[in-house]
Parts: structure tokens; sequence; C-alpha cells
């Protein structure tokens, strides 16, 4: 093989016009133009960087490629990648684009994780709120800039926590009016709308990329190629509209789809902001209560020194614990002193995360998380008074509709952030849908009388389940631990704690 087709090998560097030193750590992935490699500065550890590459470029490709890089450059968005700077070697004959690494795993891999493949409609309007919100800021910039190429795979779900962020701009392009925007590349089958195959693309393209991602999501199926579409005999559209693949699907949301992936680009939605407002205005609304206090004393914290803490939380101890094996009692300790301090933290200062939210327009849709005051702890808490009910009242502790906060892996020794959302209660059975540790699916459970509850989420791809118990603290805040079990329902060893606020 000539060397200019060769992958770089773990180890090589890679050096920039001004001299500073790029380490290859590994493969992210190797396509037939090139690969995209995980470095890392020579001077540092961290942080990471993603380093795409195009091996041997003609002239037209050498300038997409530097255009694709200047565009993202000048891009600012916390759910698409930022790109640092192009380098250049000769001797390669290779260009490679220094950019933020996204570590985590695309909705096509969670997507076949689902029980049914397929995603709820909630969970669906939460993880693509934040890609909504990037591709309206794509359409604002002057001139707007194309994506083409919106697809599941090309939406990472952050595995450390956070909203999902749209990579892989190797098809973008700035849309000029009454210039040509033809292109030879087309795009995804199933995802790339009909004007992509040679009459030109225009801002309405991602409006179709859009509408096929939200139906694959949903239905669990990729739609029909566009070109198969538009070529049908006696010109009936093949394409099954989504809510009669999944009856689950609401009417009026499979129509707003069915509207953005029309085959003629003006009979779809003007703007991305306009087509996710049809969503909202008739996916079903989320319902936000205000949580009661439960009729249960709160625990007292272990008096725990603030060394002890660092020791046990910044110098994990080397030890790992081995599959199927019983909880030891330095293990269950170590549990107890990070509850003790997440309990600490939520009596002491009250810090609360905010969560994915969705609203009628993209501009709005997310919070940044930040930490609220609240008045310091009494120092001594008095039991409620027993409640009296009335007839029909509940005596279960009523869960609010969202949650968010963080889950801590006491065996990595990192934490992510959590996030529990659409919650619906039926008196002690509860459910929802849970994102955290990168994960996303649903979870089912129960909540008791004195306000304890338990919950799993099933982790299809390696055949286990994360089990989940907490108790609903004196102000709504819940903190708890979790084991993740193995197919028989046997604790593996690998454990964390939890700790969640109700979130708007």
């Amino acid at each position: 093989m000539l060397k200019e087709q060769m992958t770089l090998p773990i180890g090589a560097t890679i050096q920039n016009p001004d001299g500073g030193r790029y380490v290859i750590e590994g493969l992210l992935g190797k396509g037939g133009f090139g690969a995209v490699y995980l470095v890392r500065d020579r001077r540092f550890k961290e942080p990471l960087f993603a380093l795409k590459e195009v091996i041997d470029p003609n002239r037209r490709d050498r300038e997409r490629f530097f255009f694709e890089a200047e565009m993202l450059k000048r891009l600012h968005h916390r759910s698409l990648p930022h790109v640092y700077q192009v380098l250049e070697s000769k001797n390669l004959k290779r260009v490679y684009m220094l950019m933020d690494y996204v570590q985590g795993r695309d909705l096509s891999v969670l997507l076949k994780e689902q029980p049914d493949q397929r995603f709820p409609l909630p969970l669906v309007m939460a993880v693509m709120a934040p890609i909504v919100d990037a591709l309206s800021y794509l359409q604002d910039q002057d001139p707007p800039i194309v994506h083409r190429d919106i697809k599941p795979s090309n939406i990472i779900v952050p595995t450390k926590g956070g909203e999902a962020v749209l990579v892989d701009f190797g098809l973008a392009k700035e849309y000029v009016e009454d210039r040509t925007t033809s292109i030879i590349r087309h795009g995804s089958p199933g995802y790339a709308a009909p004007e992509q195959y040679g009459i030109g693309t225009n801002p309405r393209t991602d409006i179709y990329g859009l509408g096929a991602t939200l139906y694959t999501l949903l239905t669990g199926t990729v739609p029909i190629d566009a070109i198969t579409r538009v070529t049908a005999s006696k010109g009936i559209d093949p394409l099954e509209p989504a809510h009669l693949v999944v009856p689950d699907v609401p009417w009026a949301v499979a129509m707003a789809i069915e509207r953005a992936m029309s085959i003629s680009s003006t009979d779809r939605f003007a703007t991305v902001a306009e087509f996710w407002q049809e969503l909202t205005s008739h996916a079903p609304k989320q319902q936000i209560r205000a949580p009661r206090l439960p009729a249960f004393e709160t625990p007292q914290p272990l008096n725990v020194s603030e060394q002890e803490l660092k020791r046990n939380l910044i110098e994990p101890s080397s030890e790992r614990y081995p599959n199927h094996a019983p909880r030891t009692s330095k293990r269950h300790v170590l549990l107890l002193i990070i509850l003790a301090l997440l309990l600490t933290a939520v009596i002491g200062t009250g810090l609360v995360w905010s969560v994915l939210s969705h609203g009628d327009h993209p501009a709005t849709l997310h919070s940044v998380a930040s930490p609220v005051a609240s008045s310091p702890a009494q120092s001594t808490v008095k039991s409620p008074a027993p409640s009296t009910l009335t007839p029909g009242t509940s005596e279960y502790p009523p869960l609010a509709a969202s949650y968010a906060g963080k889950v801590v892996d006491i065996m990595t020794n990192e934490d992510t952030g959590m996030f529990l959302t659409h919650i619906k209660q039926s008196q002690g059975s509860i459910s929802g849908f849970f994102q955290g540790l990168g994960l996303v699916g649903p979870f089912n459970g129960t909540v008791n009388t004195a306000g304890h509850l338990h919950f799993t989420v099933k982790v299809q791809a390696s055949n286990t389940t994360l089990s989940f118990d907490g108790d609903i603290k004196i102000g709504g805040d819940m903190v708890g631990s979790f084991d993740v079990l193995d197919q028989y329902g046997h604790r593996t060893g690998e454990a964390g704690a939890w700790n969640v606020a109700s979130s708007p």
C-alpha cells in the first residue's frame, strides 16, 4: 500500500505551522478518503481533540476542506463542535482539521438499544431540541449554512452528560441565492432530499433531513430514499406516514414530519423553527407539578472529615471489584461517604441543576446549568405532623415531572449529568426517561409512602440493568445509590451514587 494511503500509527506526531505538536492517541474512524484520530497536545495530557484527515485531496476537495474548517471556526454553539485550526502535511499529502472531541455514542447506536428499537415521542423531543436549536442557528447565519447530512449517526449524545451534538460537516455549504449549489456527493440514502441528487440545495434541504431523522427515531425505520419516492410508478408516494408505522405517534406529528419531507422543497416548512413550533404544538405537553413534602424524617449526615472525603473521592483505591463479587465493607463505607457528601451538599448549599426542556422556539429551548443559593439548613429538623388525607388523596409523595443532577461511578471515580424527564406516576408506580452515564432510555420503578424509590434502566447492548435506589429529601431533592446488575440480577461490582433536584 502506498505511503499516502496508510493510516498513521498510534504515537505518530503531527506538527502545526506554529511549532505545536499533536500526538495520535487512537483511531476514531476510517473511510475511503482518510481517517479521524484522537489526539492530544504533546505538552499536556488533556484535553483530547479529534483530528480529521483527508488524504491526497485534489484541488477542489482541498478547497472544500479548508472552507469547512473556516466556516466552523467562526461558529459558536454548544451543540456544534468547535474547530481550532487546519494543519497540512505536504510530505504525506494530507490535510487535517483540529476540532473538539465529543466522547459519546450516536443516536443510531442508542436507537438499537431501546426495547422496541425506537424512541418514544417525549424522549425524541428532549434529545433533538438542542440539535434543532443548532440548525436554526446555522440558518440564521449570513449567508445561511446548510449541513446537508443530518441523520441519527451524525448526532452524538455525550457520555458525560449534556446536550446532543451535531457532527460531520463534510457536506456543509453556504447557501447564496441565485448561485449553483449542486454537489457530487449526495448525502445519505433515506435522509438526503431529492434536490441533493443534482438540482441544487437550499436551507429547506436540512428540513427534509431533520424530518427523516425524526421519522427514523420515532418508527425505528429509515424512510424510503428520495429517488425511489420521486420515481415511484403511478405517482403514488411510497413513504408510509409515521403514525401508520407506529400508532403511538400522534397524527398531527406524523403530518408535520410528512410536510417536512415533501418532495418539492417549496412545500416544506420555510424554517427549522417553524417546523419545530408545529411539532411542539401537537406533542404531548409535560405537566410540571410542585413536589409536596413527604412524611418522613431526614436522616442526619455522617460525621466525616474533609481530609477523609478528599482521600476517598480524589484518590480512589487501585483495587477493582471483580464481576459477580459480593460487596466488600471497604466499598460499602466509600459509598456511604459519597452519599453523605451528596446529602450535605443538598442540605447546606441547595445546588440545583437545569435539564433539557423544549419550548415553542428553538432559541429558548435550553437553559444553562447554574447553582442557585438557598437558605442555610436548620440545625434541627422536626418531624412533620401526621398528614390528614381527604378522600381520594394519595399517600404517595408526588414526583415532579423532571429532575436533573449528577451520578458518580465509584469504580472509575467519574461523575456525569443525570436527567429524569417526562415522569409519569400512578400511586406507587413511576416511569419516565433516563439520561446519564452515556445512556438514554426508559425507566420503570416504584415509590413508597415513606418516600423511598426504586427504579431500573435496561441496557440492551450489554444485557445488564442499572438498579437505582434512593429517598426523597425535605425540599423534594432525591439522593441514592445504584448498582449494575448482570442478566441474572446479580451485582457486577460496579456501583455509584446519585443526586437530583426537581427541574422546571
